[in-house]
């Protein structure tokens, strides 16, 4: 049974009815987006995902499609209704908000652009690079080899190219050294790469129709019987399945390829595989997720969407803060006298700046930097002298190894956060208390300013600003966990006020300064309390 879309307007799709299957939605013409959606008797509204919901400005014919049949269409006025809705990138080049709610530039658009031909040709040289460097044979995977064993080509909804390659190391730390061996020899070949997971990299490069292209590599490796493949699949597929590696045509090239394509492909797709869907997203278990995240973790939980918020706020300025001002006048004579300010969730790194030019020896943390892509194609303007550091708050881990090489600096250093605690997870707060007691082992201090909201003002926030996810925060919990972290409160601002706001109230803005002590004084005070 066809579902039944009665209305499409600003909050959605909106159906009498669901039934299983997946939905084309076009905006004059362009299918803009694909979702499944679920059978049920029940009316229900389909949102649009955030950076559709962005771009649905005018007006347009949208239709929406099961297969070849059109279950809706009808003219629809978005927003102001001013002029068409375009749905398209800053190169004026078509994109599509693929199955996780991402902006992508489709092969179908781009074959006469010539991306289709640069990103093979730079999986050629990735592939050759793994092989001769690392001693690694690499394979296409995922919607890649799905293109090649259907048609020999890329599929016309997919938007990048994906590897894989099958680890014999024994256990996740020694994988995790292998990929980092891999990055390495790719960045000591001229080619740049973003870190994903502990088993997950991607490449990137200059598209030759502008913006930024990615190839995906991934690990792979067996438990006893049962083959990981990243963290979609966990089955028992026989090695033979994959080695020998065979040659499949891949746009007109031939490219390394499991033994057994089928096997593979049905692992991953179901035994539909050759039915095209553009809507498909993996959907593992959660034993799979937590197994992974446990063995790998991910610096991309809501990267994606802080890079582009901390992109339109360096390209909307670099005007330092109100916050660093403050954190100047509080450094006083101390500045100068290279000391080092630890900017944690240093965002638009304006702040860097501000620090930089007075004197100080200015370092940014953050797991979002924003690249020229996100600055509409232009560097970030930052002097040489400052400098910028990976540090992602949800993964312990990685706080660990930061805080260990932040505590080795020699010299004075001084911890600073400015609305970083609104936009991290409850649980994932007190990794800022632990990295900057760690940073200042030697003794220092912290300053740290917050925002805080009602769960309602939140909401508003996120919607004003573009921000992936923002959490009330109560100052009063934040002191526990300075306390916890061995740290003490020595300045308040405005914590009152945002108590309750934290509750019900309108935004309220707080500050403090924490004070961790030196080894000298953590020794006289316990012998003190002897």
């Amino acid at each position: 049974m066809l579902p039944v879309v009665h209305r499409v307007d600003d909050a959605g799709l909106h159906l009498q009815r669901g039934a299983d299957c997946s939905l084309d939605v076009h905006f004059d013409g362009w299918r803009g987006w694909s979702v499944a959606v679920e059978d049920g008797p029940d009316p229900v509204v389909v949102p649009w995902p955030k950076r559709l919901s962005a771009r649905l400005d005018g007006r347009s014919l949208v239709t929406v499609t099961v297969d070849d049949d059109e279950v809706f269409r009808d003219e629809v006025v978005f927003g102001s209704g001013e002029g068409r809705v375009e749905i398209v990138d800053r190169f004026g080049n078509p994109v599509i908000i693929d199955k996780w709610g991402l902006t992508q530039r489709i092969f179908e658009t781009r074959r006469e652009t010539g991306a289709v031909e640069a990103m093979t040709a730079m999986a050629e040289r990735v592939l050759a690079v793994m092989r001769d460097s690392c001693g690694l044979d690499g394979w296409i995977s995922f919607g890649t080899l799905l293109g090649a064993a259907r048609s020999g080509s890329v599929i016309g909804h997919d938007s990048d190219i994906d590897l894989c390659f099958l680890s014999e190391k024994q256990t996740p730390a020694e994988m995790a050294v292998e990929i980092w061996d891999v990055a390495r020899a790719l960045v000591d070949a001229g080619i740049s790469v973003k870190h994903k997971t502990a088993s997950f990299i991607t490449v990137v490069y200059d598209a030759p129709d502008g913006g930024e292209d990615g190839i995906d590599i991934y690990t792979c490796f067996y438990v006893g019987d049962l083959l990981h493949e990243t963290a979609t699949v966990r089955e028992r597929v026989p090695r033979s399945a994959i080695l020998p590696l065979r040659a499949l045509e891949f746009e007109g090239r031939d490219m390394p390829a499991p033994a057994d394509p089928d096997r593979m492909l049905a692992v991953s797709y179901g035994p539909d595989w050759r039915v095209p869907d553009p809507s498909f997203r993996h959907l593992p278990s959660r034993e799979v997720t937590d197994r992974f995240d446990g063995w790998f973790s991910s610096v991309m939980t809501h990267r994606r969407d802080w890079t582009q918020v901390n992109g339109q706020r360096g390209a909307a300025g670099m005007r330092p803060s109100p916050f660093a001002r403050w954190v100047v006048d509080q450094l006083g004579d101390a500045v100068g006298e290279g000391l080092r300010v630890l900017d944690v969730g240093s965002g638009s790194s304006a702040d860097l700046r501000l620090y930089d030019r007075v004197g100080c020896k200015a370092i940014g943390y953050d797991y979002a930097h924003p690249g020229k892509h996100a600055l509409g194609g232009k560097e970030i303007d930052l002097p040489a002298s400052v400098g910028r550091r990976v540090l992602n708050l949800l993964d312990e881990r990685d706080v660990l190894t930061v805080g260990a090489l932040a505590a080795r600096q020699k010299g004075a250093k001084v911890v600073t956060a400015r609305r970083l605690l609104e936009a991290v997870p409850p649980r994932s707060r007190a990794q800022l208390w632990r990295f900057a007691s760690m940073a200042l082992a030697e003794g220092g201090r912290a300053y740290v300013e917050g925002v805080s909201r009602s769960p309602r003002a939140c909401r508003e926030a996120e919607e004003r600003t573009g921000a992936p996810r923002l959490w009330p925060v109560d100052p009063a919990d934040v002191e526990a966990d300075v306390r916890a972290s061995g740290g003490r409160v020595v300045h308040r601002e405005g914590f009152a006020a945002a108590s309750r706001a934290a509750r019900t109230g309108s935004p309220a803005t707080w500050r403090m300064t924490v004070e961790y002590p030196t080894p000298q004084t953590s020794a006289r005070e316990v012998r003190t309390h002897r």
